[in-house]
């Protein structure tokens, strides 16, 4: 009888772990706008993390650009298709926070499943960025950024500059710039992304609102205020240089970057997250420094703030898929992985002790211009105006400030007119939004 039952439980248990072995882990896909070595670095994490277990199997989904996989995203949510993941860069932090019924907050679900204490690990200045006004976090930060000043150090040893010493404000800029000209450079500067470095960051840079309401924290009804005396003077100056070609426009997006990368501008601001990229397509020492800034503007630099995405997960997944996506996020924030994703990218290590250990392996003094990003954004602590902007229809709002850079750069619009115009095409798009807003709180 015993020999039956010891039989009968070798075969139960038997039963289970084929069970086990022969099922196919749970599929949670993710969504995002990775290309080149930041999608090769994304792709190992996420082979990574499959790797190191058997019961979920993370697939990551290319959707195009960031604009492409919002679109994405909202015709897959009402085609009820959508998927448990999905990467949103950080000017659509405010349309997803309000789209209750879409999205499963962060700290839910991390406090949920028992991994609440991974949330405390964020380095503070990110965490607050993705987090609702009651300091929750509503999507787990990913590929984060700044914008930094890249320059040619060779070009600045051939110019009789310091090229370990690169400007700090922008007059400095102007003087090394003429010197850059003067021995054959065909231009001394440039800028990637000039509506969020010109614009955004500036303003923050400054320690100036570039909207009311905290910068569009405190509430949705919300105005921008970046068509200001300071603003004005900046975009003003840049447009003066262009014609000596101490500044070269050169689009809305990363043109710039190519005239960098050729030797055709000797200086150029572009995110932390190209590091690795400049690297390997420049073929002279690129070396890093800090944004510049106005030094006659009182407490100058204050904070650059946050670019990049975060991952956000939706709403209506299962139990099972959710306990995945905890899974997956634990997975991202241990140190090893984190410290390969800043090292492979150039983009910012999320916890505190992802920050500490590559201070203490000596990372830092090997690529100095690794922890740039990171000393801007914690080079003060965060103010109203410095700590990020939250704006509904952010992404129309950038590209409504691209088109007044197009118009100012190609001279068909001063300043003060395309600034102005700007002003009431966006806050057009607030009012709707906030509208929007309402009606759906009701």
């Amino acid at each position: 009888m015993i020999r039956k039952l010891l039989v009968i439980v070798i075969l139960f248990f038997s039963a289970i772990s084929t069970l086990q072995c022969c099922a196919k882990p749970i599929k949670i896909y993710l969504w995002h706008s990775m290309v080149g070595q930041p999608g090769s670095a994304l792709q190992q994490i996420i082979d990574g993390f499959n790797q190191s277990q058997q019961q979920y199997q993370v697939i990551g989904v290319y959707k195009g650009d960031y604009n492409e996989t919002l679109t994405a995203l909202v015709a897959a949510f009402r085609a009820k298709q959508e998927p448990a993941i999905v990467q949103v860069f950080e000017i659509g932090t405010a349309t997803m926070m309000a789209s209750p019924g879409a999205i499963m907050p962060v700290y839910k679900l991390m406090t949920q499943y028992g991994f609440a204490q991974d949330l405390q690990t964020l380095l503070p200045i990110i965490a607050t960025y993705y987090s609702n006004n009651s300091g929750q976090l509503m999507a787990m930060p990913f590929n984060v950024s700044a914008p930094v000043l890249y320059y040619n150090k060779a070009a600045f040893e051939r110019a009789g500059l310091n090229p370990n010493q690169p400007p700090a404000t922008w007059p400095e800029l102007a003087n090394m710039g003429a010197k850059l000209l003067k021995v054959g450079y065909a231009c001394a500067y440039t800028s990637a992304w000039p509506a969020w470095i010109q614009l955004e960051t500036f303003s923050a840079w400054h320690n100036i609102a570039f909207a009311t309401q905290a910068n569009g924290f405190q509430g949705f009804n919300v105005r921008v205020l970046y068509d200001n005396p300071l603003v004005l003077y900046h975009l003003t100056i840049l447009a003066t240089w262009q014609k000596t070609h101490l500044f070269d426009y050169a689009g809305p997006e990363d043109g710039a970057q190519t005239l960098f990368t050729s030797g055709h501008c000797a200086m150029l601001t572009q995110s932390s997250g190209s590091r690795t990229d400049l690297e390997t397509q420049c073929n002279f020492p690129v070396g890093v420094g800090t944004l510049p800034y106005w030094p006659e503007v009182k407490g100058a630099p204050q904070n650059a703030i946050i670019g990049g995405a975060s991952l956000w997960v939706m709403a209506n997944q299962s139990p099972i898929v959710y306990q995945g996506v905890v899974a997956f996020f634990h997975y991202l924030l241990q140190i090893k992985v984190q410290l390969n994703w800043q090292q492979q990218t150039g983009y910012l290590p999320l916890t505190m002790a992802a920050y500490q250990t590559s201070k203490m392996q000596g990372f830092y003094q090997r690529y100095p211009g690794s922890e740039i990003a990171i000393k801007e954004l914690n080079n003060k602590p965060a103010t109203l105006y410095s700590k990020g902007i939250r704006l509904g229809y952010f992404s129309q709002i950038r590209e409504i400030n691209n088109t007044a850079m197009e118009e100012i750069f190609s001279g068909k619009m001063s300043p003060k007119q395309a600034l102005a115009y700007a002003t009431v095409r966006a806050n057009s798009l607030l009012v709707k939004f906030a509208t929007i807003v309402q009606v759906s709180q009701q």
